[in-house]
Formats: C-alpha cells, structure tokens, sequence
C-alpha cells in the first residue's frame, strides 16, 4: 500500500514524473520508522469488509483481504511462490503456512526488509519465508523459477507493464499470478493523478486496461473481481478509530500534522480509486 505526507496537490508541478525506486524505498522506511504499520497489525494493505464482518477493526478486516487472496492462489505444498513487494511480510508468512509452500518476499525498502525477518523469525517459519531486498522489477533469480506469485498492493509502484514482464520471466509456464490493485474510474480527477505520482510514486490504470496488459504480456486472464464497495467506503473511518485507539500508547511521537496528513490521503485514495482482485496464468505454449 502506498502513503505519503500531507495532500498538497496545488503545490504539485505540472510535469508528471516516472515512478522512481529509490523514493518508493524512501517512502516505506519513513512510514514504518513512524509506526503506521501499528494499526494494521503490521498488514499495511487495504481491508475487506463483507457480510461476515462489518464491524472488524482495520487489522481483522486485513486479515480478511489477505485470506481471499490465499484463497485465490493454487500453490501447492512444496512449491515456491513469489511476493513481489512483500511490505513486512505477513502476508507472505500467512501463505507459507496455509500453503505449506516456500515464499521469497521481494521489497526495495530496508526497513520493510529488516522487520520481515524479524517477523518471519518470531512466527517460526524463517525456514519457508526468505525476504530479498531488491527491485521486484530486477528479481535476482533464473527464469521460470517460481509457482505462483502475486503483486498485494503494489504493482502501481513499478508500472504496470514492466511489472507483468518480469512476472512472466520469474514464473513457471502455468503458473497462477494474483494481482490487489488500485484502479482509475471516471470520477478519478487528474488532479489525484498527478499527486499519486509525484508524492506517493504510484502510476494507477483502468480495470478496462487489464485484458490487453495481460494478453501482451503472455498471461490468460482469468477473473477481475471489482471489491470496490466492500473496501472504500470503510477505510477513511476505519483509519480514524485506529489512530485514535493507538494514538495514545503507541503513537505518542507522531505529530497531529502527519496523522492528519495521512488522513488526507486516505480520503482522497478512498474518493478517486477503485479496488478490484485479479487473476491470471502464464500461458502455456506448445
């Protein structure tokens, strides 16, 4: 998931910038060394809210998001699956263990890297849960090396079309590649689109953009799954009881500014996105 600091979109220049790594890393090693991932139970990703849990707090509703997308992938035991922009790492510790299969958490920002495994190691599974600190664009491993892999979150930092190159090159023909993406609408303004840019070095693309990327890109696509209603409209209050359960034990150097800044763009997230579940396979040719 992406954050920044306050919404200053009028301060914004007009030339749209390329996403760059370097403050993509930047932005993740701030946001943890002022302990935003406490309110999520270190699972810094939107949540699902359905049926069964209107009334979960930020990290259960998480919690949630993160077993639909279990759920979604095949890997199977013993194989080996790919977390291409890993955070710190819980997701790709909840897979190892549901799966029983062997994961390489990829991230470009030392902290996530560094709290990864020390994550891996307090839950045991240090053993199945290796992280590697690089560019999931540059993944340093031979071809076809992986089962299954998917992007939670974080494909609009690498540019969509790069991203699925380097997916096809790291994964086995047939293999399974899930995408969690945050997509442009018509009430997307270009406003919010310079801003995502420029301050929180992401690049966001239409659901309706999906069949051909996947199709160039060598992957069939399976299923786009729009969650939209079940996510958006909870996050803006849901982040406010967490700050506000939080504030006081655990987030007590943190500036009212920066939670405040954080809240903007939240909000602004929440207005201008959508938020759809994705899945694919490499295909297989003859």
């Amino acid at each position: 998931m992406f954050l920044g600091g306050q919404l200053n979109i009028e301060e914004n220049n007009a030339i749209m910038t390329s996403v760059r790594p370097e403050k993509v890393a930047e932005m993740y090693d701030v946001t943890g060394e002022l302990g935003l991932y406490l309110i999520f139970d270190n699972q810094l990703h939107f949540g699902y809210w359905g049926e069964n849990n209107p009334d979960a707090n930020l990290g259960e509703a998480a919690d949630r998001l993160t077993q639909i997308m279990i759920d979604k992938s095949e890997i199977r035991q013993g194989e080996r699956f790919c977390d291409l922009g890993c955070g710190v790492g819980v997701p790709a510790i909840r897979i190892a263990k549901a799966k029983e299969c062997f994961v390489d958490g990829i991230t470009i920002s030392k902290y996530q890297y560094n709290r990864g495994k020390e994550l891996a190691e307090e839950a045991g599974m240090s053993d199945r849960v290796h992280f590697i600190q690089s560019n999931a664009l540059q993944v340093p491993c031979d071809d076809a090396t992986y089962d299954g892999g998917w992007f939670f979150e974080s494909i609009y930092h690498m540019g969509h079309r790069k991203a699925l190159r380097e997916a096809y090159r790291i994964l086995k023909p047939g293999a399974t590649l899930l995408i969690a993406d945050l997509i442009t609408g018509p009430n997307t303004s270009e406003e919010f689109k310079m801003f995502a840019k420029e301050q929180l070095h992401s690049d966001h693309i239409p659901k309706e953009d999906y069949p051909e990327l996947f199709d160039t890109a060598g992957f069939d696509l399976i299923e786009i799954d729009d969650v939209t209603e079940f996510m958006m409209p909870f996050m803006v209050p849901k982040v406010k009881a967490g700050f506000k359960q939080y504030e006081a034990e655990n987030l007590q150097y943190v500036q009212s500014e920066t939670i405040d800044g954080w809240l903007q763009v939240f909000e602004s997230v929440c207005e201008n996105l959508g938020y759809i579940l994705v899945k694919a396979k490499k295909r297989v040719y003859p």
